[in-house]
């Protein structure tokens, strides 16, 4: 017997977020989520989020009362409001090997969309594009890195099995630091003079000024990614917590900044793969001894991830690119981090996808979403 339980108390919440503990505790390559962060992404009065979106959460358990497997139902006026297509999502989808436990969960986030007169769902998305999304469909060798989803390999096939198509791929690059081609700092330097030349300059963020410099890079991040598949623009509110949030995990040298006549006309963006540290943090549980690995651990971390990149349209095809990834490449040489994933890279960025090759980066993680009529 399947019980589905909405989420409405304290308790349940709790099972909610350490379910995955339990579901990947023999796998190697599982990261545990912070659960206090996990908590706070949950939360309405701390999430931003939930100023303009809804959002329910379901677990399935059996007849012993042991949770079988989790998913949310997001309700996103914001991207209804811009995409008016009566499209609801799902989330934080976890399930055993079941494909009857998938189909109630599903069951019960759809009708909860179908209430709300949606017709269509997507996911998974956690809450929304500007968080993780996708399922893993390919490379599951290798740890995920920060921000990314991890999964079991049976998932697509439950989601297939549900009834639901793939609607979107997306792809994560590795590049290795000490391989990137020998003519990339050539390039960019030229790239980097002709741009100085026209008013151009490339810097470091100022993390003491940090707040003007967030509100001055909002518009330019909302207009570099217009257009993108499924994009939503975040507002000041929204924008200054996810900034805040990346700040506790950045020095200055993971944001750069391009820009002419002292106004911000591209950005790039790295973070550490703090992944490597929540791996030894036991199921997501700061206390004891976690505290002691995410304060000691940060200065070990080989890897980082390079989240996001964007260039407002008028400056594209100038260099600017290639001198973000040229000063990236000297920055993770001075650190001693020996690679870096780019991700997610749309599989419609034909542009992204070639200068990535162009690089000598390869494709080793797919990601998938997912899409249903209700």
């Amino acid at each position: 017997m399947i019980e589905i339980k909405q989420v409405n108390t304290k308790k349940l919440l709790q099972r909610f977020i350490e379910f995955p503990h339990k579901l990947y505790d023999a796998d190697k390559n599982y990261v545990p989520q912070l659960n206090m962060v996990q908590h706070q992404l949950l939360s309405a009065k701390y999430n931003p989020f939930f100023r303009n979106g809804e959002a329910v959460f379901f677990i399935a358990v059996d007849e012993r009362n042991n949770v079988l497997g989790r998913i949310a139902s997001i309700y996103n006026k914001t991207h209804l409001n811009i995409y008016d297509d009566d499209t609801g999502f799902f989330g934080f989808f976890e399930s055993i090997d079941n494909a009857l436990v998938a189909k109630e969960l599903l069951k019960s986030a759809s009708d909860w969309l179908k209430a709300k007169g949606l017709n269509k769902m997507i996911g998974p998305e956690n809450l929304s594009t500007n968080d993780t999304i996708g399922i893993l469909t390919r490379g599951f060798d290798q740890p995920p890195v920060i921000m990314m989803p991890y999964n079991y390999p049976y998932y697509e096939r439950l989601l297939k099995d549900c009834g639901l198509t793939p609607t979107m791929t997306l792809f994560s690059y590795l590049m290795k630091t000490d391989s990137m081609p020998t003519n990339l700092l050539n390039r960019a330097e030229l790239f980097e003079n002709r741009l100085q030349k026209s008013g151009i300059q490339i810097r470091t963020i100022d993390l003491k000024n940090f707040d003007n410099e967030i509100n001055a890079l909002q518009p330019v991040y909302n207009s570099a990614n217009q257009g993108n598949w499924g994009f939503l623009p975040l507002d000041t509110v929204g924008f200054q917590h996810m900034a805040k949030e990346m700040k506790q995990l950045v020095n200055d040298e993971n944001i750069l900044i391009a820009e002419k006549d002292g106004k911000i006309i591209g950005y790039a963006v790295t973070l550490p793969d703090f992944n490597q540290v929540f791996k030894k943090i036991p199921k997501g549980r700061l206390l004891p001894f976690g505290w002691y690995y995410l304060l000691t651990g940060r200065n070990n971390i080989l890897g980082l991830r390079i989240i996001i990149m964007g260039v407002l349209p008028a400056y594209r095809g100038q260099g600017i690119d290639w001198c973000f990834y040229s000063k990236i490449t000297a920055y993770a040489k001075k650190k001693g981090i020996l690679w870096g994933e780019a991700c997610y890279v749309m599989e419609s960025n034909l542009q992204m996808n070639k200068m990535l090759k162009l690089l000598g980066a390869t494709i080793v993680k797919e990601y998938k979403l997912f899409e249903m009529n209700l």
